[in-house]
């Protein structure tokens, strides 16, 4: 026993000699490829805890077995992986690991890495568009690009979305920019499925989107679906539901207050006695719900990927709804080295149920009419038919405004493109594509003749209306690219034309029944068919080169034919220019131990708009009255030609820190002139408005973002993404003729905002507020031009009262993982702006029978008050003109978005054969901090990057959402 012990021992000891002598002392440095050391490098045996890390001059020394392999990483640089194989002496030289720089970015007919731009330029990754309630994927860039004023006209499911790119530069004519999907060019992308998009790049100086020419007057965005990739098919699937309601309420009387008021105001019959909460009968609970799913793959030749979604959005004011179904293919295909085709498919169908908002319970509005209809009456009077507002001569109450009448819209779109790439050499190849965007749009309105007011007084209403649209698009593109040594050059040219169809159908039908309510012969209303085309022909170039990838240069020139102009004038011509110095690469540089990266660039483009004007406005025009004669309508003007915008940018890109910091900054300048406005003739011509070649406009502004990654550890990781932009707009001259233009109509008062020359769009003009007289409660305007008559009285007192034009906008996302778990927080802001609160006139201005705000419990009873709020006075607007009074401060900082998920590990994954499971919960507009009074400060009664912007008046505001959902992948 004891010969065996000693035996063991012996065994055990010896086997700790080998063991020992396996393991061998390495030493070396670690340098950048620079050749600078890097101090704190991680150096570790892999697959063991055992490690050690770097001293100031980039120096190590660990111990481990002969046959190791050691792991370096370090912030900012690529992990290396170096087998021992018995050296004792390691040296290693990291690259950098800036994938931001040495990202594909897509452009105008090409692609190029973020690190040899030139010009203004900023995407959106699919990962921003992941896990919101949006029916428009361009909902996601609001706030997350520097220089872009996204805005929600609406609230309602499927309203529209307003976009400007560095500032608007027209008054009349489109202020939209381009998109174009997959390389098909619209006017509108809100159809597109946000799941199926894997970046947006949006083009903002007139260099970037100049190879567009006219189309790209207004910025370009940019916008690339994901595609399939080689390999084993991939399946993935996308869904989640949640609910919404509206952030707030207002305060309105009740009934008890009401009728105190109405007897004020001479009225002795109040409705009823009931105390209804309208507010609370017509604001429910939305719900929304998404699926998507999706199917990738592909071999060495070829790859595909086809995706189907469903998503519903029932509104928060019912019955308003939209149902969307979804589609997208693209496909590409090697058929020879020599030949290469390619085809994607976008088809969408939707089905959407309105209800009125932007405008007065009078006209039809539900959310003013949840405001101003009196607590006093029920919903339905005894016989079944809804209630009316008393004293009011019939407007009914905001249910039977919703649910009174069927109002609802069918879309289909589909847009497809089918090309095919000859290669002739490596670096030469010509493709050509054939696009297709067809827009079929069907409308149907109908009301009863029983339930409703308006109903019953035409004895029930149908209106339909059909539009068809399809445009359709050749492009042909030539590219050379040659790299020889460290010169890199690109040249690109095209001939591209385009035409499109528009028609136009409406029906209306009323008087279904006679006085005595019998089957009649409904009474058809007189409708003319509406037809129109337009065409454009181009010639594009660009040629870029790149010396060293230090200095950088980008030139492009596109002209374009439109039939929108005469032939003297139908063609523009679109030039650019920009230049970059990557001082970075110098030699004077690499020394240093803080800028990773430093690249400076200037621009300057032009680019022409013939968007908004009609597609004849050049000709002389007749239309066509009742009795069928012709009536001349609009005169010839040969003379109108392309509305033109010229753009000057300056930039800085600056990474830092070993990539912890990256920001950038632009200051630009654009100028457009020969501006297209519809203006009014003179009364004595006997013509309405006509569009002409007037004035200038101006833009300016900066632009800033700053990415840093706050910590970048193992298991917990935070980066913060900022970005700030300030525009400053100014009409810089009208013509000689036209000294201003009215926009912004309110009902039964003056406009809201004037453009006249040295003042941005958007600027209200009115009476300004002084206060109420004690003595007489009479609202007090100023005398402005000194003659001492005041108010409605003297017209000339109105001056400028405020504008919509923000001073700036601004959004801060903080994305932090820990281990499986990640939280996304992204505040988005507007600062300085203001809104026109034309819905406080009626619930401020106690003129007639309409419920009003508690605000007016306040106004002015007895003499020497002293009150903000005028007395109220009957049938009369003097005490609620559009003045100063209902400018209110629009400022916002929003919780836009917060998502809290969590991803199953690999461990999971392997065992139940998937690639990712993720589930999430996010909220939607969850905190709005303002000091706007009314329901929501984002809202615009029309576009919100046009001329009579900045107006509230019964808007649907943007409601509070909360989703659940799962994203999984086999």
């Amino acid at each position: 026993m004891r010969k065996k012990f000693t035996l063991l021992m012996v065994c055990i000891l010896c086997g700790i000699s080998l063991s020992m002598a396996q393991n061998i002392t390495i030493k070396g440095q670690v340098k950048d490829q620079k050749g600078l050391p890097l101090p704190g490098v991680s150096v570790k045996v892999k697959g063991t805890n055992q490690g050690a890390s770097t001293a100031d001059n980039g120096s190590f020394s660990i111990t481990a077995p002969q046959n190791a392999i050691l792991e370096f990483s370090f912030i900012g640089f690529k992990a290396v992986e170096e087998a021992v194989n018995n050296r004792t002496t390691i040296n290693v030289i990291l690259s950098d690991d800036n994938q931001q720089l040495n990202e594909v970015v897509v452009i105008g007919y090409g692609t190029t890495v973020k690190k040899d731009l030139t010009t203004a330029v900023v995407s959106v990754s699919s990962k921003d568009l992941e896990n919101q309630p949006i029916t428009n994927p361009l909902q996601a860039i609001q706030g997350r690009a520097a220089g872009v004023q996204v805005s929600s006209q609406s609230g309602k499911p499927g309203a529209g979305i307003s976009i400007s790119i560095r500032g608007n530069t027209s008054i009349t004519a489109s202020n939209s920019p381009l998109y174009v999907i997959d390389g098909v060019t619209s006017r509108d992308a809100s159809f597109v499925n946000a799941n199926d998009i894997e970046s947006m790049t949006i083009l903002k100086d007139a260099s970037a989107a100049a190879i567009y020419g006219s189309s790209g007057a207004n910025g370009v965005v940019l916008i690339t679906t994901k595609k399939g990739s080689s390999g084993k098919l991939k399946v993935a699937f996308n869904a989640f539901t949640g609910f919404s309601n509206f952030w707030q309420e207002q305060e309105v009387l009740n009934s008890e207050q009401y009728v105190g008021l109405m007897r004020e105001l001479g009225y002795t019959s109040f409705g009823g006695t009931y105390n209804t909460d309208w507010q609370k009968e017509t604001f429910g609970t939305g719900k929304q719900n998404q699926y998507q799913v999706s199917l990738s793959g592909g071999t060495k030749s070829g790859q595909y990927y086809f995706s189907t979604g469903y998503q519903q959005d029932q509104g928060v004011v019912a019955p308003a709804k939209l149902d969307r179904l979804t589609a997208n293919f693209n496909a590409t295909q090697n058929i020879t080295p020599w030949l290469k085709l390619t085809g994607n498919a976008v088809l969408t169908s939707s089905t959407s149920i309105d209800v009125g908002d932007n405008s007065s319970v009078s006209r039809g509005g539900v959310i003013l009419g949840a405001l101003t209809t009196p607590p006093t009456i029920g919903i339905f009077e005894p016989n079944g038919q809804y209630t009316t507002i008393p004293n009011a001569g019939g407007w009914d109450n905001p249910l039977a405004l919703a649910y009174g009448s069927d109002n609802r819209n069918r879309n289909f779109k589909f847009i497809g493109a089918f090309g095919a790439q000859l290669n002739f050499t490596k670096d030469l190849y010509l493709k050509s594509t054939i696009s297709t965007n067809n827009n079929r749009n069907f409308y149907r309105y109908f009301t009863d003749n029983f339930l409703t007011t308006y109903g019953r007084q035409e004895r029930g209403v149908v209106r339909d209306n059909t539009t068809r649209e399809g445009v359709w698009l050749n492009e042909n593109i030539l590219n050379y690219t040659k790299n020889v040594g460290k010169n890199a050059f690109t040249a690109t040219g095209g001939y591209t034309i385009q035409s499109s169809d528009w028609k136009y159908n409406n029906n209306e039908s009323t008087r279904f029944y006679d006085a005595a309510g019998n089957p009649t012969a409904p009474s058809v209303a007189l409708t003319i068919p509406q037809q129109a085309q337009w065409s454009k022909q181009s010639y594009l170039a660009r040629v870029t080169y790149a010396y060293d990838s230090k200095y950088l240069f980008s030139s492009n020139f596109r002209a374009d034919g439109s039939s929108r102009f005469a032939k003297e004038n139908r063609f523009g011509y679109f030039p650019s220019v920009s230049a970059g110095w990557r001082i970075s690469g110098e030699n004077f540089m690499k020394e240093s131990k803080t800028i990773d990266d430093l690249k400076i660039r200037g621009s300057w483009g032009k680019v022409g708009n013939d968007e908004g004007i009609g597609d004849y406005a050049y000709l002389k025009l007749y239309s066509v009255n009742a009795q069928g004669e012709y009536n001349l309508q609009n005169p010839a003007n040969n003379a109108l030609t392309w509305e033109k915008t010229t753009q000057t940018n300056v930039g800085v890109d600056l990474t830092m820190f070993k990539n912890r910091i990256t920001f950038s900054a632009d200051a630009y300048l654009k100028k457009t002139n020969d501006l297209l406005i519809n203006v009014q003739l003179p009364p004595s011509s006997g013509f309405g408005s006509q569009a002409y070649n007037v004035g200038a406009m101006e833009n300016k502004g900066l632009e800033f973002t700053l990415s840093t990654k706050n910590f970048d550890h193992e298991k917990f990781k935070w980066t913060t993404d900022l970005n700030f932009s300030l525009n400053r707009n100014k009409v810089t001259d009208l013509g000689s003729t036209t000294q201003s233009l009215d926009f912004a109509g309110i009902y039964e008062r003056d406009a809201a905002v004037r453009v006249v020359t040295g003042m941005p769009l958007g600027s209200f003009y009115g009476y300004v507020f002084t206060g109420v007289n004690p003595a007489t409660g009479a609202a007090q305007y100023a005398d402005t031009n000194g003659n001492g008559v005041t108010g409605s009285a003297d017209p000339g007192d109105r001056t400028f009262i405020g504008s919509a034009q923000p001073k700036f906008i601004y959004g801060m996302t903080n994305n932090l993982t820990y281990g499986n778990w990640n939280l996304n927080i992204f505040f988005q802001g507007v600062q300085g702006s203001q809104l026109f609160n034309a819905t406080r006139i009626d619930l401020e201005g106690m003129f007639d029978s309409k419920n009003q705000s508690t605000a007016v419990l306040d106004r002015w009873t007895t003499p020497g008050q002293i009150t903000n709020i005028p007395k109220a006075l009957r049938s009369s607007s003097e005490n609620s003109l559009t003045s100063s009074r209902f400018v209110e401060d629009a400022s916002y900082l929003r919780l836009k978005t917060a998502t809290l998920s969590y991803s199953f590990g690999q461990s999971v994954l392997e065992k139940l054969r998937m690639s990712k499971i993720t589930l999430f919960a996010t909220g939607y507009n969850l905190l709005t901090f303002t000091k706007y009074s009314g329901l929501d400060p984002e809202v615009n009664v029309s576009s919100a990057n046009g001329p009579n912007m900045g107006v509230d008046f019964g808007t649907y505001p943007q409601s509070r959402s909360i989703l659940f959902g799962v994203n999984v992948g086999f």
